[in-house]
C-alpha cells in the first residue's frame, strides 16, 4: 500500500469515528435540556461538546450566542464545520475515494450511501426526526461501515484503520474528560446524590463517551467517582476505555509496520500504554488530573505526528 494512500486511510478511520464521537455529545447535550437543572442553565452542555469537538471558537466567531437549535444545526448541517457530522462524512468518503481499489464493494457502497444520504439531511428533515434520530441514524450508518470492514483482506490495510480510530478516540476521551470532569470532581469524591445534577452530570459523560452499558454491566450502582475514571481509563476490555485503545495502538503499528520497523511511533506507543497503567485514580481526583490529561493529549497528537511521518509521508 502506497504512503499516501495508507495516510488517506488513517484519516478515513478518524472521521469515521469522529463523526460518531460527535452524534454521542448531541446526544449526551439534548438530554441535558430534558432536566431540571437545564432551566437555569440554557446552554447546558451544548458548549461542552463544542468544547470538547474544538468548535466552540468557531461556532462564536461565526454564529455569536448559543442556541440550541444552533448549535444542532451547525454540529449536524453545517458544511465549514470540521467536526460536524455532514463534514466528517463527506471527509471519509473523500479519503475512501483514494483507496477504492483496497475496500470490498460492501465497504465502498456503506461509505458512498452514507454520504449521499447525509447530503439529503437538512432543517426539515432535522425537524422531522429529531435530534435523537440523527443520532441514531449517524451511530448506525458508523456501525455498518465499519462492520464491512470485516471483509478487508487480512493485509496492512485493517491495521491503519484500527490506528486511526484508537488515536482519535483516545484523543477524544482526553478531551471530554477534561471539560467535564474538573468541574465535578471540585463537588468531591464522595458518591452524588443518585436525584442529583451532580450524579446527572457524571451520566452524561459516559452518555458521550459511550460507557452508559459498560458501567451498568461492571457496577449497577451508584456512581463513585473514583470508579468511573477507573472504568474510563484502565477497563482491560471495553473498546472505548483509554489503556484498550492505547493497546490497539501499538498492535496496529506492529501489524502494518513490522515490529522492527515500527521506529519512534511504536515506542512512543509502548510508552503512552505504560503511562496510562501507571495512573493513579485517587491522585487524579486531587490535584493531578489537569497534568495527566494535559499529557494524554500531547501524547496523542506526538503519537499521530510521527506516524505520519515515518509511515504515511
Amino acid at each position: 500500500m502506497l504512503t499516501r494512500i495508507a495516510g488517506n486511510c488513517f484519516w478515513l478511520a478518524r472521521y469515521l469515528e469522529r463523526c460518531e464521537n460527535n452524534a454521542r455529545l448531541l446526544r449526551m447535550a439534548e438530554a441535558h435540556t430534558c432536566l431540571p437543572e437545564s432551566v437555569d442553565d440554557p446552554v447546558g452542555l451544548w458548549s461542552t461538546a463544542l468544547e470538547v469537538g474544538g468548535t466552540l471558537d468557531d461556532y462564536e466567531s461565526r454564529l455569536g450566542v448559543l442556541e440550541r437549535s444552533q448549535v444542532v444545526r451547525y454540529m449536524v448541517l453545517d458544511r465549514d464545520n470540521p467536526s460536524g457530522i455532514l463534514a466528517c462524512m463527506r471527509a471519509l468518503r473523500d479519503n475512501a475515494r483514494t483507496a477504492r481499489h483496497l475496500l470490498t464493494e460492501q465497504s465502498w457502497e456503506a461509505i458512498n450511501e452514507s454520504w449521499l444520504e447525509a447530503q439529503q439531511l437538512d432543517e426539515a428533515r432535522l425537524a422531522d426526526v429529531g435530534v435523537e434520530g440523527i443520532v441514531v441514524w449517524t451511530i448506525q450508518r458508523c456501525r455498518l461501515i465499519r462492520g464491512c470492514f470485516e471483509d478487508l483482506w487480512r493485509d496492512a490495510l485493517p491495521h491503519v484503520l484500527d490506528l486511526g480510530a484508537a488515536v482519535e478516540r483516545a484523543d477524544f476521551t482526553a478531551r471530554i474528560l477534561a471539560e467535564m470532569v474538573p468541574p465535578l470532581l471540585k463537588h468531591g469524591m464522595a458518591v452524588p446524590d443518585l436525584c442529583g445534577p451532580v450524579c446527572r452530570r457524571w451520566r452524561s459523560l459516559l452518555i458521550g463517551l459511550g460507557m452508559t452499558e459498560t458501567w451498568r454491566r461492571e457496577r449497577a450502582q451508584a456512581l463513585e467517582p473514583v470508579e468511573v475514571l477507573r472504568l474510563i481509563l484502565l477497563h482491560p476490555t471495553s473498546p472505548h476505555s483509554l489503556l484498550v485503545n492505547v493497546r490497539h495502538m501499538a498492535t496496529a503499528i506492529t501489524g502494518f509496520a513490522g515490529a522492527d520497523r515500527g521506529g519512534r511511533s511504536l515506542s512512543i506507543a509502548h510508552a503512552f500504554e505504560r503511562q496510562v497503567m501507571a495512573a493513579d485514580i485517587p491522585a487524579l481526583c486531587g490535584e493531578g488530573l489537569h497534568t495527566f490529561l494535559t499529557a494524554l493529549t500531547t501524547t496523542t497528537n506526538r503519537l499521530g505526528g510521527e506516524v505520519n511521518a515515518e509511515h504515511f509521508t
